[in-house]
């Protein structure tokens, strides 16, 4: 799996990054895998209460700022192994604030010495403009009057669905998802609608061990488009005594230092964005901060049927 796995991540590199899709775009996105891919539902043993903020390019006027909050565990039902998930996001864009309510299932098949989950997520998605904080000039003669801009707050909402599947192995793991899947029409007023395109993501990641047990090399990689633009992640971490890691990121104009940190049942982790490109002379990079929260769940647990994701290994 190895030389397959370095293959793809140089592959992406060369194949260059583009970023004007809809989802939110988290620099610790091997933590936050539960916003891309119901798959991912119940991946580990336990019951994980996740949070998430980002404030995307500091210093820039209406610049991103997102906000997660996910929890999710593995359920058994009979003999059939599940994974459940609930899941909130909002984010703010200038005058935009969009935001999901979720829930997700994900159905867990033994596979090739590993565990193939297999997912869905239903939830409502809403879109709102507040074009009473627009600016349309201050006098007649500058003054924009466009029936295509509301100049009051407008919102709407829709059905939403999103579907992946993830598979994880003592080594690896992989993931390919599928957003919008129905491209949900939002009608924010009787004239005015909007509409969230489909989009495609996928990940990969690889445990290295090293002759020094103590440290561990955890490269990864993620890719999201919607067939009209393309980004891309790739990663390299090296987590010391399963408690520290840090790390470096590239995506395309930017380049993202990492470090987190786990005692007992907590995980933390920030992560700060560097722009090297246009935007570095417009804001001052952008900042994330993730928080994990681990409950032991009290259920029999056999060989074949434990698969720890390789991110918490």
């Amino acid at each position: 799996m190895k030389p397959l796995f370095f293959s793809l991540i140089l592959w992406v590199v060369c194949a260059g990054s583009l970023r004007a899709q809809y989802d939110a775009q988290f620099s610790q996105y091997f933590m936050a895998m539960g916003y891309y891919n119901p798959g991912y539902a119940g991946t580990n043993e336990d019951l994980n209460v996740f949070g998430l903020h980002r404030r995307q390019w500091v210093g820039m006027p209406g610049a991103p700022q997102t906000s997660f909050i996910y929890l999710d565990m593995p359920y058994t039902l009979g003999k059939m192994r599940t994974g459940v998930g609930l899941s909130l996001s909002t984010e703010t864009i200038g005058l935009f604030a969009n935001s999901h309510v979720s829930a997700q299932f994900a159905y867990k098949q033994n596979l090739l010495g590993g565990s193939l989950s297999i997912g869905a997520q239903l939830g409502l998605v809403s879109i709102s403009f507040d074009g009473s904080k627009a600016d349309f000039g201050s006098s007649e003669d500058e003054a924009i009057e466009d029936e295509a801009i509301p100049q009051t707050e407008v919102n709407g909402m829709a059905f939403d669905i999103n579907a992946g599947l993830y598979y994880t192995h003592k080594k690896f793991y992989l993931g390919i998802a599928s957003t919008h899947i129905l491209e949900p029409q939002l009608e924010l007023e009787e004239n005015i609608s909007t509409y969230i395109g489909r989009a495609y993501n996928f990940t990969g990641g690889y445990n290295i061990e090293f002759k020094n047990s103590l440290f561990e090399l955890q490269p990864s990689v993620f890719m999201k488009t919607d067939l009209q633009s393309f980004q891309v992640d790739v990663t390299a971490r090296v987590m010391y005594n399963k408690m520290f890691s840090g790390g470096l990121s590239w995506r395309g104009y930017e380049a993202i230092v990492m470090l987190g940190a786990s005692f007992a049942n907590i995980e933390v982790g920030y992560a700060y964005d560097f722009p090297t490109g246009p935007l570095l002379k417009a804001g001052s990079g952008s900042h994330e901060l993730m928080v994990r929260y681990k409950v032991k769940l009290n259920k029999a647990k056999t060989g074949n049927y434990r698969h720890k994701s390789v991110r918490i290994l």
